[in-house]
């Protein structure tokens, strides 16, 4: 008696074959369909939706409202009339519009910038606020990662503050000379004098000091125009 094993692993395989040719043939099929579907949503998606006359006069007003907001510093998150809302209801209606998306950066970078300025006067917490108040708006932002490293490097920094009224030029050269002794490779300093003319000269001489003491650089140094005449001197933490 012969066995028959063989033909019927032949049809079983033959069977086998069949079924998986169906089930990748019905996959395919439904790629292609889902695929049909997607395209279909994506187009759909991307089309914008012509404004009626009534609206592009509702955005234009809106937009007029958030330039007078914003020039009059209405920009609280909890005002109604902030432009900041304004900018947000213009842009609703009409997601593309450039002056929409404009006012949106300006307010952004109205908040970096007083950020800084805070910083500047190291005063990182209220830096700190303001600049989250940027964030909120748009975290990706390309001015609020260089502010936030701004803040860090004030947050790990020392400050020493000799005031110079007063003193005879003598008294100045001898006071320069003495911050610039300890001075390290990542300070920096911050010039503070009446007038333009009177903060270049003591730049002159914090650049003969950093002679003097055989410092082959020039220092690094801003000018400002305040008073007391004073001269700061800033410098990172070396653990920072």
């Amino acid at each position: 008696m012969h066995s028959n094993k063989p033909l019927i692993n032949q049809i079983l395989s033959r069977q086998a074959a069949r079924t998986v040719k169906q089930i990748l043939v019905a996959i395919m099929a439904l790629m292609s369909v889902i695929g049909c579907e997607t395209i279909e949503q994506q187009s759909s998606s991307g089309q914008v939706r012509a404004l009626s006359d009534a609206e592009k006069r509702e955005v234009q007003t809106l937009i007029y409202d958030a330039e007078d907001a914003y020039a009059n510093n209405r920009l609280s998150f909890l005002d109604d009339g902030s432009a900041l809302t304004l900018y947000r209801q213009a842009l609703r209606l009409d997601p593309e519009n450039a002056q929409a998306q404009r006012g949106m950066e300006k307010i952004i970078e109205h908040y970096v910038a007083l950020a800084l300025k805070a910083a500047n006067r190291f005063d990182t917490a209220t830096a700190r606020a303001l600049l989250d108040q940027g964030r909120q708006i748009d975290p990706t932002h390309p001015s609020i990662a260089p502010a936030e490293q701004f803040i860090q490097t004030v947050d790990t920094s020392h400050r020493e503050v000799v005031i110079l009224r007063g003193l005879n030029d003598a008294k100045v050269r001898a006071t320069i000379n003495a911050l610039v002794q300890r001075v390290q490779k990542n300070c920096r300093f911050r010039i503070f004098a009446a007038n333009d003319a009177r903060a270049r000269h003591l730049y002159q001489l914090l650049r003969a000091s950093f002679l003097r003491n055989d410092l082959n650089r020039r220092p690094r140094a801003s000018s400002n125009i305040s008073t007391p005449e004073r001269l700061e001197r800033i410098c990172q933490y070396e653990n920072a």
